[in-house]
């Protein structure tokens, strides 16, 4: 590792999420092709659910190829092979791609296709150069592995309150306000509501408490670096002596990504636990509730189909994804409230995600050590895994663990 490199690998660093874009816009333009020539039955509820896991599908699809891309080239291909791999991706990304769009006609302007494409590379290769990639997929991989938590404790205690919200009558009409002229501003300003608040939630435990959890886990000794970095690329490079390795101090820059690593890392959890909410509703109102009784509690017969983003969904009413929006964002909200006031989902989401970045602050101890061999050790306290100097050490009153 380099430091101070961050053009290091540009190009093959940017491979995965210009596959994860590519697939999406060309599954998001076949399935909104496919759906548009589907003469779709609305009342028969297990064709729509066909229709509904395509779309999902479309949507994961992109997702799973991309990491599954970033760890073939991680893992597998060497620096020539990677840097071959990017050009072509890239070259298909923003040139193929547009032609054969061309072609098939599903673009009429093909040069202002290809500066739209070259454009978003410039976006995406801005963000893998200041580091923004690396810290939003380290979150992204935190919140997808705690996700069996979010179903089994979570989502169930709040269902007991959303379920009500979902048949009240003033849930529906509020939602079907918060649309108008076809437009669903209103809707995305309460949603950016929630997010305001849920982020103010989020970033009062880090500041409050943050501090604290990280000390509790953090490695001060051999033993400690030893069983944290078991598999990692640092396995069995853990020096012998005791005084070897220590705390070194973190750099204001390093503290802000630090900062903003674990708030990302909160923040994708309850963006998982929306989306899955989300998609809960949308598949329990197909089945539980009936065109009928949506227009007696609207007032209004529902439509058809709706849409979510650019895929229109046959026999998903808009009015229905518009009330599964409100109640998923009002679940972030509640998600982000519930990690900094219960102690329960404290224990469940947040001490988690700190031993996480504990096991990557032993890592850069570590390395660094390595690196730095001159530099010169600090003793560590005789038990317990709590660090006392260093980045950590300041006005908490810590006392060793036997």
């Amino acid at each position: 590792v380099r430091r101070r490199v961050r053009g290091t690998a540009l190009l093959p660093r940017t491979t995965p999420a210009q596959v994860f874009l590519l697939l999406l816009d060309l599954l998001a333009t076949w399935v909104n092709d496919l759906l548009s020539r589907l003469d779709v039955n609305t009342e028969n509820t297990p064709y729509v659910l066909a229709i509904l896991a395509l779309t999902l599908a479309a949507l994961v699809l992109p997702i799973l190829v991309s990491w599954l891309v970033a760890r073939i080239m991680r893992r597998r291909m060497s620096e020539r092979t990677r840097m071959g791999v990017a050009v072509g991706v890239l070259a298909f990304s923003v040139i193929g791609a547009p032609l054969v769009q061309k072609l098939t006609g599903q673009i009429n302007n093909l040069v202002e296709r290809i500066a739209i494409d070259f454009g978003t590379y410039a976006v995406v290769l801005t963000i893998v150069y200041v580091g923004a990639g690396s810290i939003l997929g380290w979150a992204l991989r935190v919140a997808v592995r705690q996700i069996t938590s979010v179903a089994t404790r979570a989502l169930p205690l709040l269902m007991l309150f959303l379920l009500f919200g979902f048949f009240a009558t003033e849930t529906w009409q509020i939602s079907d306000k918060l649309e108008t002229g076809g437009h669903r501003t209103n809707l995305w300003l309460v949603i950016a509501f929630f997010v305001v608040f849920g982020s103010l939630f989020l970033i009062s435990i880090l500041r409050d408490e943050g501090k604290a959890v990280l000390v509790k886990h953090r490695a001060s000794g051999t033993r400690d670096y030893v069983a944290m970095l078991w598999q990692t690329p640092l396995d069995g490079l853990v020096p012998d002596d005791d005084s070897a390795v220590r705390n070194h101090a973190l750099t204001k820059p390093e503290k802000l990504n630090l900062s903003l690593v674990v708030f990302l890392a909160q923040a994708l959890q309850a963006v998982v636990f929306s989306v899955v909410v989300f998609w809960f509703f949308i598949v329990f109102g197909l089945i539980s509730v009936d065109k009928s009784v949506m227009e007696s509690w609207l007032g209004h017969p529902p439509h058809d189909s709706g849409t979510l983003f650019t895929f229109t969904l046959p026999g998903i009413s808009d009015e229905l994804i518009r009330v599964s929006m409100l109640l998923a964002g009002f679940s972030g909200m509640y998600f982000a409230a519930s990690i900094a006031t219960d102690s329960t989902y404290r224990t469940s989401f947040f001490d988690p995600l700190m031993a996480d970045v504990a096991v990557s602050l032993a890592a850069r101890d570590v390395y660094l050590t390595l690196w730095d061999s001159s530099a010169r050790p600090v003793s560590y306290p005789d038990r317990g895994p709590l660090v006392l100097s260093g980045d950590l050490a300041g006005d908490l009153e810590v006392q060793p663990i036997p």
